[in-house]
């Protein structure tokens, strides 16, 4: 496979191109803001470089979550989609296995695989940068927050295409989740101080 084919399987893994990044953005986007909200109200001495290596380790821990956790979902739905296919077949269990069928099953599987992981990194990075290269907190949060929603907004775009509805429905329902996550972290980190 060539890259050309390799970015045209990624993208039509569009179900976890989606979860991958908006996982990788809201979870990372409640952590860094979480976490620079309890420096500032605990009175600690947190670096806004801190906050985003912070927020880079739990967005690799996601990544690698949901990589695994795609592998072992996809993996027993398609063995179960191919022991189903045996037994239609009038096949003994395992009589499918090292065929192109299987063959074509396995690389679903990875690909799930690298495709909910790898897009969940990326899109963890979006929230972080901004505490690794600002020094002033309140405008690395504010810049967080902006840059999170562009990136909601995109992703909304994206989604709608791919879903064929619309694309502001779409990135409004997702801008939404984002608003809910952003006001629970805050009412977390720093809301109460």
């Amino acid at each position: 496979m060539n890259i050309r084919e390799f970015i045209s399987e990624y993208f039509k893994m569009s179900r976890y191109v989606a979860l991958g990044t908006m996982d990788g953005i809201l979870a990372v986007m409640g952590v860094t803001l979480t976490a620079s909200g309890v420096a500032g109200v605990s009175g600690l001495e947190i670096s806004n470089f801190a906050v985003g290596l912070t927020g880079l380790s739990g967005g690799i821990a996601l990544a690698l979550s949901n990589a695994f956790g795609s592998f072992i979902g996809e993996r027993a739905e398609e063995v179960r989609s191919i022991r189903e296919l045996e037994q239609k077949m009038m096949l003994e269990e395992g009589k499918l296995d090292d065929t192109h069928i299987h063959q074509q099953a396995k690389k679903r599987i990875y690909m799930s695989m690298f495709t909910h992981g790898f897009s969940s990194f990326i899109g963890s990075f979006v929230p972080v940068v901004p505490f690794i290269l600002i020094s002033d907190r309140i405008n690395a949060t504010i810049c967080t927050v902006i840059l999170c929603f562009v990136a909601l907004v995109i992703l909304g775009v994206y989604l709608g295409k791919v879903s064929r509805e619309s694309l502001l429905k779409t990135s409004v329902e997702i801008m939404l989740i984002g608003v809910l996550i952003s006001v629970v972290s805050y009412l977390i980190g720093g809301g109460h101080g």
